[in-house]
C-alpha cells in the first residue's frame, strides 16, 4: 500500500522575505521596511529592499518549483502592496502582480495557495497601533474581502494568519521582530485583536462558494527539564502559550487560561460576544514546527515563571539559528492536533532546516528524510494528513536574521540574484519522480 499516493508535496514563501521592490509600483511602506532601517535590530544589518526579486524572478522561481516536482506554490499577499494606506485605495499595479504570479502557477501546473497574512503590515495601520487597536479587525476584514474579489476565482486553498504567536509574541512582545513593541499589554491585546480578526477573515472568505480555508499555526514541542513538579507546571505553562493559545479559542475552547493565569487580562478587552465570535470552523489546520525547547522553574520571570534550558547547557546541536532540529516534533503535533478533531484535515505547512552557508546541504537531506519516516508513521496510523509544504524554495531574508540562515533547497547569489539547486533539491526532485511512479 502505498501511504503516500493522495499526498502532495509544495513549498511556502512569503512575500516581506523575498518579494524585494519595497518601494516599486505603488507599494506602501510595511511595519519591517521601518524595522530594518534600524541595523541594529537585524543581524547581519541586512534589509529586505531586494530580498530574492520574487517580484521580478517570480516565473524563475515557480519553474525551479515545478522542474523538482512540487504540486503546490504557497505564497503571501503583502499587505501594503495591495493597499499601501492599510485601508483605502486599492493598487491596482499591486492586484497586477499577483494576478500574474497566479495565472503563471497555473499556466505551468502548479497550484497556487494565498496567506493573507505573513507579518508585513501597513506601517500606516502600525501608526494608529496595529494588531493593539481594535480597529484592526475591520481593517482587515476590508483587505480580506479585496483579496477574496480579485483572486478566489482561481485560489481555491487559503491560509488567513500565518503563526499568530510568532508575529504578536515577537513583534508586540519581546520586540524582536517588527514592530519592536515591547509589554504585556501589547501582547495581550493584539492576541485577542489578531484572533478575532482571523475569525472575522475567514468568514469574509467562506462567502465565496468552494474555498478552503485554514489558518497556520506555530508548534513547539515543550519538555520539562527535570522530572520535578515545579518544572512539569513551568513547561505546561509555555507549552499553553505556544502551542494552545492561537488555536484553541477558535475550537470553542476559549483561552487556557487555568493554565496560564496571566491570559487573564485579556477579558480587559473583550466585548460582549467576543468569544462566541472566535469560533471558527476551519476547513484545515495547516501545523508548523522546527525546534523543540525545555523549560524549568524560575520564579523570578515575569508573567510565566519559566526559563528555557538552552540546548548547548542540555549538550544538543544546534542550527545556525541556535535552534535544536527536531522533525521528532513533526509527528507529535500531527497526533496532538488530530485529537481536537479526528476528521480534520492537517497540512504541514511549514517544515525545514536552517544550515550556514558552510555547512554541508547533505544534512538537509537527512532531515528531510525523518521527516518522511514521521510522515509514514502517522499515516499508517490513519491521521488526516494531506500533505507537506516545505520552508522553503530559495534562500531568503530570515527575519531579524537577516540572511545568516538557509533554509532554501535552492541557493542564492545575492549579488547576481542567480539561482541554483542545491543537493537537497536533486534529492527531492529524484525522490518525488520515483514516488510518483509507484
Amino acid at each position: 500500500m502505498n501511504l503516500f499516493k493522495n499526498f502532495s508535496w509544495g513549498v511556502t514563501t512569503a512575500a516581506a522575505q523575498t518579494e524585494g521592490a519595497y518601494d516599486k509600483d505603488g507599494k506602501g511602506p510595511s511595519i519591517w521596511d521601518e524595522f530594518t532601517k534600524k541595523s541594529h535590530k537585524i543581524k547581519d544589518k541586512s534589509n529586505a529592499k531586494v530580498a530574492t526579486d520574487f517580484y521580478h524572478c517570480y516565473k524563475e522561481d515557480i519553474d525551479l518549483a515545478v522542474a523538482i516536482g512540487l504540486k503546490i506554490f504557497r505564497f503571501s499577499i503583502s499587505w501594503p502592496r495591495v493597499i499601501p494606506e492599510g485601508t483605502g485605495t486599492v493598487n491596482q499595479k499591486g492586484i497586477d502582480f499577483y494576478n500574474k504570479v497566479i495565472d503563471y502557477c497555473l499556466i505551468v501546473g502548479i497550484e497556487p495557495w494565498i496567506t493573507t497574512y505573513h507579518w508585513d503590515l501597513p506601517q500606516k495601520l502600525q501608526d494608529k497601533g496595529g494588531w493593539a487597536n481594535r480597529e484592526i479587525i475591520s481593517w482587515y476584514v476590508a483587505y480580506v474581502a479585496v483579496l477574496r474579489d480579485h483572486f478566489a476565482d482561481r485560489v481555491h486553498y487559503w491560509i488567513l494568519i500565518n503563526e499568530g504567536i510568532v508575529c504578536i509574541g515577537g513583534g508586540y512582545f519581546l520586540g524582536v521582530h517588527a514592530p519592536g513593541k515591547k509589554g504585556i499589554r501589547n501582547f495581550i491585546s493584539g492576541t485577542h485583536h489578531l484572533l478575532l480578526a482571523q475569525a472575522e477573515g475567514f468568514k469574509v472568505l467562506k462567502q465565496k462558494e468552494g474555498l478552503q480555508v485554514g489558518t497556520a499555526i506555530s508548534c513547539t514541542k515543550i519538555e520539562p527539564y527535570r522530572n520535578t513538579f515545579a518544572d512539569q507546571k513551568a513547561a505546561k505553562r509555555i507549552d499553553t502559550l505556544m502551542n494552545r493559545l492561537f488555536i484553541e479559542p477558535h475550537l470553542g475552547l476559549g483561552y487556557p487560561i487555568d493554565d496560564l493565569p496571566i491570559l487573564k487580562r485579556i477579558s480587559k478587552y473583550y466585548n460582549e460576544g467576543d468569544l462566541e465570535a472566535l469560533k471558527t470552523d476551519f476547513d484545515f489546520l495547516g501545523i508548523q514546527t522546527y525546534t523543540r525547547e525545555v523549560a524549568r522553574a524560575a520564579w523570578y520571570i515575569p508573567y510565566l515563571g519559566a526559563l528555557q534550558v538552552k540546548p548547548k547547557k542540555r549538550n544538543v546541536a544546534t542550527s545556525v539559528m541556535g535552534w535544536e532540529t527536531y522533525p521528532e516534533g513533526i509527528p507529535y503535533f500531527l497526533e496532538r492536533f488530530a485529537k481536537y478533531d479526528p476528521e480534520k484535515p492537517l497540512w504541514l505547512t511549514e517544515c525545514g532546516m536552517a544550515l550556514s552557508t558552510d555547512e554541508d546541504d547533505q544534512e538537509r537531506i537527512e532531515y528531510y528524510k525523518k521527516v518522511i519516516q514521521g510522515m509514514k508513521a502517522v499515516l499508517e496510523k490513519g491521521i488526516h494528513v494531506k500533505g507537506i509544504l516545505l520552508w522553503t524554495l530559495v534562500d531568503n531574508f530570515e527575519w531579524a536574521e537577516g540572511y545568516i540562515p538557509k533554509f532554501g533547497i535552492i541557493s542564492l547569489n545575492q549579488k547576481t540574484l542567480q539561482r541554483k539547486m542545491k543537493k537537497s533539491a536533486i534529492w527531492l526532485k529524484e525522490y518525488l519522480s520515483n514516488m510518483n511512479m509507484k
